[in-house]
This record gives C-alpha cells, sequence and structure tokens, in this order.
C-alpha cells in the first residue's frame, strides 16, 4: 500500500541518517558509553578545544535555537504519517503501535538505563561488582537506579488507577463501552465530546520528562563548547525523531484526532526548553539529579506504557491476521532497532 512505503522510506532515511552521522560523529567521540552527553565529563572535556559563548546570552540563543529546532523538525514529520481513528487505518496503527512499544522499550532498556547506572557509577567511584572488602564483607548494592525505575512503574500505575476510580473505572474503551456510548449519544442528540485514554495522558507525562532530560543535556552540551553542542542536537533530533511517531501513534490510538495528537506533541516541547534553561541557569552542575532519579523515572514509565498500555492494545481486536502480526513483530522490532543505532552512535 502506498501509505506503508511512505513509512518505509521514512525509516529507511531515519536509519540512514542515524549511520552516516554515527559514523563522522564516532571519530571525534571516542568510546564514549551510550547518551554520554548527559554525564559531568562531557562538559568539561571539550572546553579547552570550544570557546565558551562571551555572554549567557549567547549560549541561552544557541542552546534554545537547538531545543525548538528538535521540537519542530518531527512534528513536520507527523503530516506525512496517514493515521487516524478510522477503522481502515487500524492495521497501519497498529504497525505504528508496535514500532512505538519498541522504541519505548529500546529507549528504556538501552538507552536511559545504560547512562544512568554509567553516570551513576562515575559519580561514586565504583561498578556493579559483587566483590568483598578485604575484611570479608559483602560490598553492599548501589539500588538508586533499580529503585528509580521501580518508582516510575508504580507511580504510573498509581496515577492510571487514580484517574480510573474518579472516571468510573473505565481506563480503556472496548466494543461494549462504544456500544452504550453511541446510545447514549443517539438518545441525547447532542455531539459527544472526544474522550482520551489514561494512556494518552501517561504517554504526555512521559514524553514532557523526557524532552526534559533531552533539554538538559543540549544546555549542559553547549556550555561545554558550541561543536560538541551541535553535535549534541544532531544525535537527539535522530533519536526524537523515531520517538514521536510512535508517541503520535499512541496518542491517536488513544482517541485524539491528527490535529489534537500533533498540538498535544508540541506542548510537550516545552519540557525541553525548560530542561535547556534550568541546564544553562545551574551551568551544568544537575547532572546527579538526572542520572539518579529523572533518567531512571522517565524509563519505568516507558516500560509501563509499553508493556501495560501499548502492548495489550495490539492484543485486542479481531485483526488477527498472520501477515499483519508478522508486520507488528517486525515493527517491534525495527523499534528497538533504531534505538540500538542511536546508542551506539550517539
Amino acid at each position: 500500500m502506498w501509505y506503508l512505503r511512505k513509512i518505509y522510506f521514512l525509516c529507511i532515511l531515519v536509519w540512514t541518517i542515524v549511520i552516516v552521522t554515527g559514523h563522522s560523529h564516532s571519530h571525534s567521540s571516542g568510546n564514549e558509553p551510550p547518551a554520554y552527553k548527559y554525564s559531568s565529563s562531557a562538559n568539561q572535556k571539550n572546553v579547552i578545544q570550544d570557546k565558551l559563548p562571551e555572554t549567557d546570552y549567547d549560549l541561552y540563543v544557541r542552546a534554545l535555537g537547538s531545543t525548538i529546532f528538535i521540537s519542530i523538525v518531527p512534528f513536520f514529520i507527523l503530516f506525512f504519517i496517514p493515521i487516524d481513528g478510522s477503522v481502515e487505518k487500524q492495521p497501519l496503527l497498529k504497525i505504528l503501535l508496535s514500532f512505538a512499544s519498541g522504541g519505548l522499550l529500546g529507549d528504556a532498556f538501552l538507552h536511559l538505563i545504560p547512562h544512568a547506572l554509567t553516570s551513576h557509577d562515575d559519580g561514586h567511584g565504583h561498578g556493579h561488582s559483587h566483590g568483598h572488602h578485604e575484611e570479608g564483607q559483602h560490598e553492599p548494592h548501589d539500588m538508586t537506579v533499580g529503585l528509580g525505575v521501580l518508582g516510575g512503574i508504580i507511580t504510573f500505575l498509581v496515577v492510571e488507577k487514580t484517574v480510573r476510580l474518579f472516571s468510573g473505572g473505565h481506563g480503556h474503551s472496548h466494543n461494549t463501552d462504544k456500544k452504550k456510548d453511541d446510545n447514549k449519544s443517539k438518545k441525547t442528540n447532542k455531539p459527544k465530546k472526544e474522550e482520551i485514554k489514561i494512556a494518552g495522558y501517561l504517554n504526555l507525562a512521559a514524553d514532557f520528562t523526557h524532552n526534559f532530560t533531552d533539554g538538559l543535556a543540549i544546555g549542559a552540551s553547549f556550555i561545554a563548547g558550541q561543536s560538541i553542542g551541535y553535535i549534541t542536537t544532531i544525535t537527539i533530533l535522530l533519536h526524537e525523531i523515531p520517538h514521536e511517531i510512535g508517541d503520535f501513534a499512541i496518542l491517536v490510538q488513544s482517541g485524539c484526532s491528527r490535529r489534537k495528537a500533533m498540538m498535544l506533541q508540541l506542548l510537550t516541547a516545552f519540557g525541553a526548553i525548560s530542561g535547556t534553561v534550568i541546564s544553562i541557569y545551574l551551568k551544568g552542575s544537575s547532572d546527579g539529579l538526572v542520572s539518579s532519579l529523572i533518567l531512571p523515572f522517565t524509563a519505568g514509565g516507558f516500560i509501563y506504557i509499553a508493556t501495560v498500555s501499548v502492548i495489550p492494545e495490539l492484543l485486542e481486536g479481531s485483526n488477527n491476521k498472520f501477515s499483519q502480526s508478522v508486520k507488528e513483530i517486525l515493527a517491534l522490532l525495527a523499534g528497538v532497532y533504531m534505538m540500538v543505532l542511536i546508542a551506539q552512535y550517539e
């Protein structure tokens, strides 16, 4: 189908940019761990090579300009994603949902958690060894990152439970609910107000915090110098394009129209802008907070959305054809592989 060819073309284009940019970046960045852009060493390593901006005004302009650029480019790409809430587009929508779940899980396990662990080890001077002290006592495990991930999962569960309690227990719309709502709307002859599933709001919250960490990274990188700032901008842009496509699919599946989903996606850009401003104001001194709390918490939110909200949607419905199932699994793997490439080359 023509719309599938468009999606495949976009994916191939993004992969090509990732590989080409990553190859050129790998020569300049060495063997840094995934998501190196957040670490304090990244803020100091290139200070000698790159002259710092003369004024804070120049620093804010460059960093905020890059942040806005990263937010706008994926927004325009969404115009070429031919999905809506209609029955005819459900097969394509489920393929994009599979891609979204793979991207969320890949982002959590291959990007956010590894970086949080790496930064945490660098800050505390020890690794994840299960060795012993010289006195024979067992070295205690550092559970900060793991608790942060669990905290994110539990928090999102509590939020969804709370919303369901106050909304009468309707978290996900099923066919019977739709029939009842249709009957009610026919009786009252009033236009039905657009309702959004809880998964849509949870995804927006997770996307906002994720964009906030990206903003912190952009601000910290421009503090280090212009070249590392622009390199960080490119890597985050490549990371955001597939992420925003997946988030767009989740919002549409949650009941948003195309227009509303795009507007909500654009609103999450304020998370990146606020992160950039705070990072510059604090002069990159927020690394510890990011690595120990925000990144693991966001990873937990991504895991919860992918496993509780998105994947169950793929298992529901009457369209269980073998060809459709294969496409959805391949799309999920494509989402994971996209994050593998980005984590490898950033």
